[in-house]
């Protein structure tokens, strides 16, 4: 515990600059929660400082520099990432031994790339056990927390990969797990009461996104002649080629603002095919105003994640009252069709139907994008959702 109050050490893969929403989710909370201090812990990115101090916020970033793909695979490109990785995690390991904190909140494994790794190779029991060995960090008695983003909701329709094995560690290794998505938090919940006595230690959580909502807030919808489609997704993701055929032979009256985190290589890839007359091109906006700006100039997102949840952007769009056309799965929680978004099958026909659909009708913009900031503003408000973390924080200390 600092002289000032209590120390919490978040473990994050990312840290600013970056596009992505779990990066977001920590800055959220660390600069929500007055009570404690936040210690962020994340790989030292190209540009910036080993350690830095923001108001009541520590970044100590830790090396080798953690590079974007390259536009060009290196030779022997693969032992090098690997290399690079364990000497992160040494280094990693060296930050939490030397740092004192009262609270480990570890929002993404070091190192769970070894873990799909020992997926890949089926029941690989030798790198199974390695997985979880090297995962575990040390912590010096303090509670911890995990914040799942996508774990507990494997498989999904985009990934085969049988990682049951290690979600099973994460509840024996955790004192807290708190699952964002719906979908996460009932599979979390599933395997601990398949075996109450081997994961009695747990307490599972499904506490969303916190959304600042006085950041994200509702404007008019802009005043164009056309329908204005913002993308906001990573561009290394598998739906790309469903943008590229939108921007390439859009529906009538429809023009695209394209941002999203896009590294040099995406850039090189995708920057010719969706550059043209109808497109505003506006990648790795990084602050919230710029954010902010860019869900107000669209009038719908769409959004082409094909697993189970919805990312922080489709959060964001909706609490700006922006309608969303999404594609179905399971979970698709709080977008429910024809209702807070649209849903539609992954394929270019279904989601030009939608859209032209939406073009046609703007009423049903509008109407759409009310109801979807009506259902995100009391279960993802920012101050709801950290009041809750703050709970969990507090009982890792001993407080009530």
């Amino acid at each position: 515990m600092t002289s000032e109050g209590p120390t919490v050490a978040h473990v994050t893969p990312w840290y600013l600059p970056h596009i992505g929403g779990l990066e977001r989710h920590v800055e959220a909370i660390a600069s929500g929660l007055p009570a404690f201090y936040p210690l962020i812990l994340t790989p030292r990115m190209p540009g910036t400082l080993p350690s830095e101090t923001s108001g009541r916020i520590r970044i100590q970033r830790f090396g080798p520099v953690k590079f974007p793909p390259e536009t060009v695979r290196r030779p022997f490109a693969a032992p090098r990432d690997w290399t690079a990785r364990f000497a992160r995690l040494e280094n990693l390991c060296g930050a939490l031994r030397s740092n004192r904190f009262n609270v480990l909140h570890v929002h993404r494994p070091p190192i769970i790339e070894l873990a799909y790794l020992a997926a890949k190779h089926g029941a690989n029991v030798p790198l199974q056990r390695l997985s979880r060995r090297l995962n575990r960090l040390p912590h010096a008695g303090v509670a911890q927390v995990f914040t799942d983003h996508g774990l507990f909701i494997l498989p999904s329709s985009t990934s085969p990969l049988n990682l049951g094995w290690f979600m099973e560690w994460v509840l024996e290794e955790y004192d807290h797990v708190i699952c964002v998505d719906p979908s996460g938090y009932a599979r979390a919940a599933a395997i601990r009461d398949s075996d109450p006595a081997r994961f009695s230690m747990v307490e599972i959580h499904h506490i969303p996104q916190p959304i600042d909502t006085s950041a994200f807030h509702p404007v008019p919808m802009p005043d164009a002649k056309d329908l204005v489609v913002g993308y906001s997704g990573r561009w290394e993701r598998d739906g790309m080629f469903l943008l590229e055929g939108l921007v390439n032979s859009p529906p009538p009256g429809i023009r695209f603002i394209i941002s999203g985190g896009a590294t040099p290589r995406d850039l090189e890839r995708y920057v010719p095919s969706l550059r043209g007359a109808a497109v505003d091109l506006r990648p790795n906006l990084l602050d919230s105003e710029s954010l902010a700006r860019f869900y107000r100039d669209i009038d719908v997102l769409v959004d082409f994640y094909r697993g189970d949840g919805c990312g922080r952007s489709v959060l964001e769009a909706m609490a700006s009252a922006r309608a969303v056309v999404r594609i179905r799965s399971r979970d698709t929680h709080p977008i429910v069709d024809r209702e807070t978004g649209i849903l539609t099958d992954p394929n270019p026909t279904s989601i030009r139907s939608a859209l032209a659909e939406l073009a046609a009708n703007r009423r049903q913009v509008e109407e759409l994008g009310r109801r979807a900031r009506e259902t995100v503003e009391p279960e993802y408000g920012i101050a709801h959702v950290l009041k809750r973390i703050e709970a969990i924080y507090r009982s890792c200390i001993g407080e009530p």
